[in-house]
């Protein structure tokens, strides 16, 4: 079904760039007709433009096959999410932590790696996706998270003020949402600041916070009360909307997940590198094994369309709770993980 479907799709783009290539030499004949007349006369604006009216039909095509190609091609080619779980990350010095480093590799595939397209006004092709924008935001986001967390344990100001950044909103492009229309710092150079900040608290990270196992529990749970809140968010709109004809809103819940998941996929990867030696202590590596497998499901779904059916229905699927599912199970073993580290955790540093 899906490769009639493919098929059907490649034959109706086929035709509609037949359409616009006909169109294009249609009207390029038509202007060297007209050109060549307009050589013994003398020019006159409003005699083009009268041409050009009677041809409205034609004119139209053409304006239209021009907006789609450049808002279609333009979008297509603007919208591959940068989800790739299979970058291996070095520390960039020898006082800095996995976990960080993981950290800046993610803000930096969403900024940097990739346009930031939640600001795009409409003259960009990119501006009129919703995919790529909620992917990014659920990344932004669930670093913002992590800085907050990460900046009440160490008391740092530096994190705080990257915090800060983070926390600027996500649509600003040259001037304010508001009515006043002012300018302002548009919102990727804000988050390419807090990018540079990290870098720098990176450099220094371990020489000022050491690396000690009550920071490594708060920071797992402070990870699990963040999926907790992309279950509990699932599981009310898919309560409220499961029976709406056109859910609009689906999508965009399912890709601000995915985003979400995939910082904190990297992020609890970081984690298991800097606390390799208590994991292997506390025979933890299967757990963590598993809770990765969950969490690179969760990321790599893909479907064509993103369907909120209700539960009972048995000829459509329900992608927000297959999604669900992996982050509950993801939940699960966080909590596995944070009980065996509190039950023999002294508070002491690890060497």
């Amino acid at each position: 079904m899906l490769k009639n479907f493919l098929v059907k799709l490649k034959i109706t783009i086929k035709r509609f760039i037949g359409k616009v290539v006909y169109s294009y030499t249609y009207l390029k004949n038509y202007f060297m007709i007209f050109i060549k007349k307009q050589k013994s006369k003398s020019p006159s604006p409003s005699a083009f433009i009268k041409s050009i009216i009677k041809k409205w039909k034609t004119s139209l095509t053409i304006f239209i096959s021009i907006i789609s190609i450049y808002y279609g091609a333009g979008a297509f080619i603007s919208s591959n999410i940068n989800n790739s779980l299979n970058k291996e990350l070095k520390l960039s010095h020898s006082t800095s932590q996995h976990s960080t480093t993981s950290l800046i590799y993610v803000l930096k595939s969403q900024i940097d790696d990739t346009p930031w397209t939640p600001s795009l006004p409409l003259i960009f092709p990119a501006s009129i996706l919703d995919n790529l924008p909620n992917f990014q935001l659920g990344t932004k986001d669930a670093t913002h998270h992590i800085i907050k967390r990460m900046s009440a344990l160490y008391l740092d100001p530096n994190l705080k003020t990257i915090g800060e950044l983070l926390n600027y909103p996500s649509n600003i492009w040259l001037f304010s949402q508001g009515k006043d229309d002012k300018l302002l710092p548009g919102s990727a150079k804000q988050y390419r600041k807090a990018l540079s900040s990290l870098k720098e608290f990176s450099l220094t990270q371990n020489i000022h916070h050491p690396l000690n196992k009550n920071h490594l529990i708060s920071l797992l749970e402070s990870i699990h009360n963040l999926l907790n809140r992309q279950t509990e968010r699932i599981k009310q709109h898919t309560t409220e909307h499961n029976q709406d004809i056109l859910d609009n809103k689906a999508d965009d819940i399912f890709y601000y997940t995915q985003g979400v998941l995939y910082t904190t996929h990297y992020y609890l990867q970081g984690l298991t590198k800097d606390y390799q030696d208590l994991i292997v202590e506390k025979e933890l590596y299967e757990q963590t094994t598993s809770l990765f497998k969950n969490l690179n499901s969760a990321i790599k779904l893909n479907p064509m369309i993103i369907k909120n059916s209700h539960l009972e229905d048995s000829y459509s699927s329900n992608h927000l709770i297959y999604l669900a599912f992996y982050i509950s199970e993801a939940k699960n073993i966080l909590l596995n993980l944070i009980h065996t580290l509190k039950e023999t955790t002294p508070k002491d540093v690890l060497p």
